[in-house]
């Protein structure tokens, strides 16, 4: 009797400790996939900002258009701190680190396509510290999340003669 009721006892302890191991295993599995769709949405709206000042830095300033331009950006500025406080709350230091450097290059890219017209050559030579401090945003992710370095980079450019 006293054998069937410590084997009852120990099977009653196995199944809550399984269940707590579950739950702490899903808790990790969830807080990794909360960052993993942060992270993503982060650079989805990085191009989306990037590409709308593409759009106003290759617009003449003071015109109607320039205008349309900057309230695109503008909109999407809403979009942005959106996906940065997502970050914020989401994200390692080195990752949220490396969105604080981030925006502050895109907000200095800001500063110069709202000012004149660009060539593309030129908003290219412009955002390259964006693309820069991009590439250590994805970086620090994969780091993060344990994937090996890139040899990818979006700052290498080749150009003619």
């Amino acid at each position: 009797m006293e054998a069937a009721v410590i084997g009852a006892l120990a099977a009653i302890f196995g199944l809550a400790l399984g269940r707590f191991w579950d739950a702490r295993s899903e808790l990790k599995r969830w807080r990794r996939d909360q960052r993993i769709r942060v992270y993503e949405q982060f650079a989805s709206v990085h191009y989306e900002v990037r590409e709308a000042m593409r759009v106003l830095a290759l617009t003449e300033p003071g015109t109607s258009e320039a205008d349309v331009a900057e309230h695109r950006v503008r909109a999407l500025g809403a979009d942005w701190n959106r996906a940065m406080v997502a970050v914020w709350l989401h994200g390692s230091e080195p990752v949220t680190g490396a969105i604080h450097n981030l925006d502050q290059e895109l907000y200095r890219l800001l500063e110069v396509v709202r000012s004149r017209r660009l060539s593309w050559e030129e908003f290219r030579d412009q955002r390259a510290a964006v693309s820069g401090s991009l590439e250590a945003y994805v970086e620090a992710v994969r780091e993060e999340l344990k994937r090996p370095r890139l040899t990818v980079s979006l700052t290498t450019v080749t150009r003619g003669n």
